[in-house]
């Protein structure tokens, strides 16, 4: 398959697998996402961090957030900070949601924080079963296929604040979100005129950097040979440090696409 068949049939294997599981919390539907996007792809890879409880990822020093993606292309690279959230039912008290924990915004907050200060663009993947009325940016009459689909984390911080009225649903979020696999099905293309079409606020010029940058875990994943890295190199995540800002650190090698 050629990249946009992949990561449309990546996304149409979440959308099966919620859809057959039932009640099943983002974490593990993020799992799922890493490890068919591996299986129908080679140019992915992927490291699984320590799963840390629920009290520790309310800490400085547990997993903040859900994944941390790196498009690199043939010389330069793009890099996403991304929180997932399920959102499934019609209306499921979705603004308070998103101003978890508690009313206080501290996981949305934290997540616009870092991308800022590490030049990253702030993601949420919506995991959701979209209705017949349900609608993107793009409109895409495919929809109905995809289970994953992408919001710039500014725009749900609006929605958080209330800017939207206290009350939002499913479709009111989707709308402005695309499908996750626009971003290899695109003309515009993943290297930064995607993200600066669709997602302006969230790019704010935070993308296409050379690849000279790349960190250390980033180039080991690209190196590999096919395989997935040891264990000791999630040792080497974020400058040594055993513990990382994310539960799994994903690659998507594009540098014979792009």
């Amino acid at each position: 398959m050629n990249i946009c068949e992949s990561n449309k049939a990546v996304s149409l294997e979440v959308l099966n697998f919620m859809q057959n599981v039932g009640d099943i919390k983002e974490e593990s539907i993020t799992d799922y996402l890493a490890w068919k996007w591996r299986e129908l792809d080679k140019r992915f890879s992927y490291l699984s961090m320590k799963t840390f409880n629920h009290t520790q990822e309310n800490s400085t020093t547990g997993a903040d957030f859900d994944l941390e993606l790196w498009l690199v292309g043939r010389k330069t690279h793009v890099s996403l900070a991304v929180q997932a959230k399920k959102f499934i039912k019609p209306y499921d008290s979705y603004v308070k949601r998103l101003n978890y924990p508690n009313g206080t915004k501290q996981q949305l907050n934290t997540l616009l924080a870092y991308a800022a200060s590490n030049n990253k663009l702030p993601f949420y993947f919506i995991y959701s079963i979209p209705g017949a009325q349900t609608t993107t940016k793009c409109g895409l009459p495919s929809n109905s296929q995809c289970g994953v689909f992408m919001v710039d984390a500014n725009v749900m911080k609006e929605y958080a604040d209330g800017m939207h009225g206290k009350r939002a649903s499913r479709d009111d979020l989707l709308s402005n979100s695309n499908p996750f696999h626009c971003m290899f099905c695109c003309p515009l293309g993943p290297g930064g005129g995607y993200f600066d079409g669709y997602f302006r606020q969230a790019a704010q010029g935070r993308t296409a950097r050379p690849n000279d940058a790349l960190p250390y875990y980033v180039r080991s994943l690209l190196i590999g040979d096919g395989d997935r890295p040891r264990e000791d190199d999630r040792k080497q995540v974020h400058n040594g440090e055993e513990r990382s800002r994310f539960r799994a650190v994903g690659v998507y090698d594009l540098r014979n696409d792009a």
